[in-house]
């Protein structure tokens, strides 16, 4: 996968361990498209595995082993810029942090820390969306600094979705009252 255009900041690797061998099994925890749904992404309870939608075929994993479990992971586009929350019974990470991961490099270059977990995580060319209980954050991609809060009524299910095309973002949630 290339590198995308846009790269945020870098902190300190976190290294995998080797992938388990092929016939392992691993449980699905959260499925989510890419930004023109030509691939998907699915964390699983062991890491992360990456699938092209046309022809269908794996095309991607990292297998972190037990102690690996991805609970939401959203690509960017089709480069290997990834963002992770921790899930399932032995989260890779907390559930309260969205790593941002580059594959290339095989480590994180960001870290976003939140006081409640993580609900949902939406990814831009530009922004980063966080989606947590009671509130939506935006990011600037380039340098993690916030731009906006939002408040929301009780979105326990990370209800939340952004417009991929450049220039003004559109971003769809649940609002504090009817028709908001």
């Amino acid at each position: 996968m290339p590198l995308d255009s846009d790269e945020p900041p870098s902190s300190t690797p976190i290294p995998s361990s080797p992938n388990p061998p092929p016939n392992s099994t691993s449980t699905v925890l959260h499925l989510s498209f890419n930004q023109d749904s030509g691939c998907f992404a699915a964390g699983t309870d062991q890491g992360f595995r990456i699938y092209n939608c046309d022809p269908f075929r794996e095309i991607f994993r990292r297998d972190f082993g037990p102690g690996g479990g991805i609970g939401l992971v959203h690509m960017l586009f089709r480069c290997n810029i990834l963002a992770f929350v921790g899930g399932g019974s032995d989260p890779r990470y907390p559930v309260n942090k969205v790593m941002i991961w580059d594959d290339h490099q095989s480590r994180c270059i960001g870290e976003l820390s939140f006081r409640s977990e993580v609900k949902g995580v939406r990814l831009r060319r530009d922004r980063i969306v966080v989606v947590l209980g009671h509130k939506i954050f935006v990011y600037n991609f380039a340098d993690l600094k916030v731009l906006h809060q939002i408040e929301t009524i009780a979105n326990p299910k990370g209800l939340c979705e952004v417009s991929h095309v450049s220039g003004t973002m559109v971003l769809a949630c649940p609002g504090l009252q009817k028709g908001q």
